[in-house]
């Protein structure tokens, strides 16, 4: 049953709590009345569990402020199961300890009176049979199906991160849904990783998830976003979005063409690393006694990413708490940096702005192990006698092949100019020997002559 939101206290009442307190004056205080009032349990995600303890609730619950001036907490609460038909586990944290699931959804909204600790739980999902089930055994704990959350409420809701990080995961390997494709792993991806440190290291570290306002054709809103990479290469090939459109929780993901090599961020990363005008001013923050210290989040702009990547110094002898220093932006070929965001923008935008030379991210071994892969594939859709699989096998060898010719052509080329760079360094023209003998032999008269 739901928790009242208070208790009416008599004498006997606040010698039990007194002494369970360890607070007698509870007890005996001339200011506690038979109608005053006590919240026993104050955090709002313990309330929320003492009222319904079958459901998991977000560690991070958020304020909003009602039409009325009233601040209320919004705590986002999931149904899950391991029991769930024909789908796949994952592993999820929850109160300090770690659980496989194959089902979950946010399918409840708590929404809690910050003053009095009131509490009302909603079914946004009304097609989840677990919190429906719920429903139904708790008839007096959740408000009624027709009765709506206020708008001046739901108008705020974000998506929660989550249950965010639990699809993005999966999305993984199941952003293509073709059996053959799942079964064979010819599609894997992975979360982009980037640099958090000066120094840009090979590995990286993966990027968390965050809010940022997006603007795609759906219009211009809050956003929880991740970017994703093919598996064992750098560039991205997908964003998701996750956002909250009328109450209701969207996630939408959104894919470049396999050949569009846009630049990720372990790439720009190194990138900021090789440009003279931006690592000046790096340099000049990297000190001794200091830490600098940055964060990229890449935003979605219509069709356009917007790379941000703001840069902090700690003073290690001094405090703790890192300061912003400067900003690097980059879209497209072009990157800058300022002391702000709109100076670094503003940089970006005229002739200060440098210029990023995207590599091709595939490798001779990668391709070689591609090509090795597809060719057994081919050899298993020919075994089946299965036709389709086997054109699409095919095209799917010859594009690795035409893939292998390229990066080939492209280390021929590199290697070529490596050794006539090496060549002309090594190389001295006849008026450099004559001027070096010449200064020899004045060397010589003068060591005659003393």
């Amino acid at each position: 049953m739901q928790e009242k939101p208070g208790l009416n206290l008599n004498f006997l009442d606040r010698l039990v709590l007194g002494i369970s307190k360890g607070d007698l004056n509870l007890a005996f205080s001339s200011e506690m009345t038979s109608d005053s009032k006590i919240l026993i349990n104050r955090d709002i995600i313990t309330r929320a569990k003492k009222a319904m303890p079958y459901l998991i609730y977000d560690e991070n619950p958020y304020t909003v402020i009602t039409k009325d001036g009233k601040i209320v907490w919004i705590l986002d609460a999931y149904t899950v199961s391991s029991s769930y038909p024909f789908s796949q586990y994952t592993t999820i944290e929850h109160d300090g300890y770690t659980e496989d699931i194959n089902y979950i959804r946010n399918s409840v909204k708590v929404i809690i009176d910050s003053y009095d600790g009131t509490m009302d739980f909603y079914i946004t999902d009304r097609t989840d049979p677990i919190a429906m089930a719920y429903r139904n055994i708790y008839k007096g704990l959740f408000k009624d199906l027709d009765e709506e959350i206020p708008e001046d409420i739901s108008s705020h809701f974000k998506y929660p991160e989550f249950i965010y990080n639990v699809q993005a995961e999966v999305l993984k390997v199941y952003h293509n849904t073709r059996p053959d494709v799942i079964y064979r792993g010819d599609d894997l991806w992975d979360i982009a990783k980037s640099s958090v440190t000066r120094n840009t290291n090979t590995t990286g570290t993966y990027m968390e998830p965050y809010y940022t306002m997006v603007k795609t054709k759906n219009g211009e809103q809050l956003g929880l976003v991740q970017v994703y990479t093919p598996d064992q290469r750098q560039n991205i090939i997908s964003y998701l979005v996750g956002s909250n459109e009328n109450g209701k929780n969207v996630l939408r993901l959104y894919k470049f063409s396999a050949d569009s090599n846009i630049v990720g961020p372990m790439q720009l990363d190194k990138q900021i690393e090789e440009d003279t005008t931006i690592s000046s001013e790096l340099d000049a923050l990297n000190v001794t006694g200091t830490k600098l210290t940055k964060q990229m989040i890449i935003v979605p702009i219509n069709n356009t990413l917007l790379y941000v990547e703001p840069v902090y110094q700690t003073m290690l002898n001094e405090s703790d708490v890192p300061l912003l220093k400067k900003v690097i932006v980059a879209s497209g070929n072009k990157v800058a940096i300022g002391d702000t965001l709109v100076e670094a923008i503003q940089n970006l935008l005229s002739r200060y702005a440098g210029n990023i030379e995207v590599e091709e991210t595939e490798d001779m071994e990668g391709l070689v192990e591609a090509i090795i892969r597809a060719n057994q594939n081919l050899t298993q859709s020919n075994d089946n006698n299965d036709w389709e699989m086997m054109g699409s096998d095919l095209a799917r060898l010859q594009e690795l092949i035409n893939q292998l010719e390229q990066v080939k052509e492209q280390e021929e080329q590199k290697q070529k100019e490596d050794n006539l760079t090496n060549n002309q360094a090594n190389t001295i023209d006849e008026n450099q020997i004559n001027s070096l003998e010449n200064e020899s032999n004045v060397v010589n008269n003068i060591v005659v002559n003393e």
